[in-house]
């Protein structure tokens, strides 16, 4: 487990990329208390790795929600996370039948040209 000066380091870090952007995506800096927000942000990385976690905000600011606010992210990560890797997963999978289809594409055209 991290010591704890590492952990408010990280809280820290995904506070900033929170603010980057919130900032690119609403062109200000959001309204919030950061202190209390750095405690959610720990026990996000109670439950996912550091790496995980700024995927987590990445892809928060890819989603419809209205506000992006940190309240929600903090109560719901989670579920954006469940949504992330199920959307990740969706691409893996459509990627996958895209080249078989492709396999099969070629395969029928050289059978035709033969």
């Amino acid at each position: 487990m991290a010591t704890d000066a590492v952990v408010n380091k990280q809280a820290n870090g995904l506070y900033t990329l929170y603010q980057k952007k919130y900032t690119e995506k609403y062109g200000r800096g959001p309204n919030g208390n950061r202190y209390r927000a750095k405690w959610g942000l720990r026990d996000m990385l109670e439950d996912y790795s550091y790496e995980q976690c700024k995927q987590i905000v990445e892809y928060y600011f890819r989603t419809g929600k209205q506000g992006h606010s940190i309240d929600f992210l903090l109560t719901n990560y989670d579920r954006v996370f469940e949504f992330m890797t199920e959307r990740l997963e969706d691409e893996r999978k459509r990627e996958e039948v895209r080249k078989q289809t492709e396999q099969k594409v070629k395969e029928m055209e050289n059978k035709n040209d033969g």
